[in-house]
């Protein structure tokens, strides 16, 4: 205990010793012994009343040094690093945990500067950080990296405030290490992601639950053969397209995939869609798989993951494969450029025969003009580009 903490007590005896010498001054021998017998009894009294007084001073001395003690160790072992700086940044003082962030002992730490832990890259900051906190008098903000005198580099969150008496400060440091490592994982994560969203084949889209496409990649800009800036915020009935199944029938909005996920909850794979877009060449038959995403703790999907492939050309293929012999030499002597009547003569047909093979030919590889055949013939190698 400091010799201060005795100083209430001590005033208190030369203040009861100074009133005794008091009394003993008004007290003659010729006093009454009524009159002595009243005195006896005030300073028996008064005795009492300074017993009582300091039983009170010990105890709140000892509720002090146990409310000291509690703060010393909460100070000292709390999981945050606290510190002291003045206003040039030197360390006045330290907690026990603030000198192992550090790696020093506390006694080794005063008056070092703060900013002998700083990373390289992070040390400008340091001084103007700390006159903002001197100016502001409010507590500011900071994230740092810093550096153990042992080796290793930490990532601390700060908070400061300057003391009511404007001529220190008091900071806070909070490790913050770990999460840093989980946001740059969880960037670099979406690095790829965001890589592979923008560089794969097959189109991506995402809606929201009120069927508006939230974003879309490359991919599906080119299938889909719209920008982005036509695709954002429009549900599939707004983009005014033709829906079938394989078997010609109509397919109704409330049965697309990327509905039929939001709805349920489960994923819709390997559903076969025919679109009709307005400057194709026929139906553009797509892949459809549906996937919802839940938000952690929910069970309703905030959107769907929808992915597609054009399919078309491999549709065409099967069908390629299943023409007549007369139907592909048609369709090899069309793709070649040859006019109707040269058609016919070659194949020795009429010219009616060789349109009613190019109109069946159209209608069954789902191309309607002659440069979606020839697209098509290049495709298999009949024509060169």
């Amino acid at each position: 205990m400091r010799k201060g903490h005795n100083r209430p007590t001590e005033e208190l005896r030369r203040r009861a010793e100074k009133r005794l010498q008091k009394i003993k001054q008004k007290v003659t021998i010729s006093s009454k012994p009524a009159e002595l017998e009243r005195l006896v009894h005030e300073l028996e009294v008064h005795q009492i009343e300074l017993e009582m007084q300091n039983e009170e001073l010990l105890q709140a001395r000892s509720e002090l040094e146990a409310y000291l003690s509690k703060y010393t160790d909460l100070y000292d072992f709390a999981p945050v690093g606290y510190f002291t700086l003045d206003p040039n940044g030197l360390i006045r003082q330290a907690n026990l945990t603030g000198a192992r962030m550090l790696g020093v002992e506390r006694s080794r730490l005063a008056n070092q500067h703060f900013g002998r832990f700083v990373i390289a890259d992070y040390r400008p900051a340091i001084a103007p950080f700390l006159a903002k906190v001197f100016q502001s008098h409010s507590q500011e903000t900071s994230v740092l990296e810093l550096q153990k005198e042992g080796g290793g580099k930490f990532f601390v969150y700060v908070e400061a405030r300057v003391s009511e008496e404007g001529r220190e400060c008091h900071i806070a440091l909070i490790d913050i290490t770990a999460q840093k490592q989980v946001e740059d994982a969880l960037r670099e994560s979406e690095q790829k992601y965001r890589a592979l969203f923008e560089t794969m084949s097959q189109g991506v889209v995402h809606q929201a639950p009120d069927r508006k496409i939230i974003s879309a990649n490359p991919a599906a800009e080119r299938i889909l053969g719209l920008s982005i800036e036509q695709i954002k915020g429009k549900t599939w009935t707004d983009l005014r397209w033709r829906v079938i199944h394989e078997d010609g029938s109509d397919f109704p909005e409330e049965t697309h995939p990327s509905m039929v996920a939001l709805r349920t909850g489960k994923a819709v794979l390997g559903v076969v869609m025919g679109l009709f877009l307005p400057n194709a060449d026929g139906y553009l038959w797509l892949n459809i798989n549906a996937v919802p995403q839940f938000l952690p703790g929910e069970d309703r999907s905030f959107q769907v993951f929808v992915t597609f492939e054009d399919i078309s050309d491999h549709k065409r293929l099967v069908v390629y494969n299943k023409l007549t012999t007369r139907e592909k030499e048609v369709f090899k002597l069309l793709v070649k450029g040859l006019t109707r009547q040269i058609i016919a003569e070659t194949l020795d047909i009429s010219s009616k025969t060789v349109d009613k093979h190019r109109e069946n030919l159209m209608e069954k590889l789902n191309l309607y003009t002659i440069e979606g055949l020839v697209q098509f013939a290049r495709l298999l190698g009949l024509v060169e580009y």
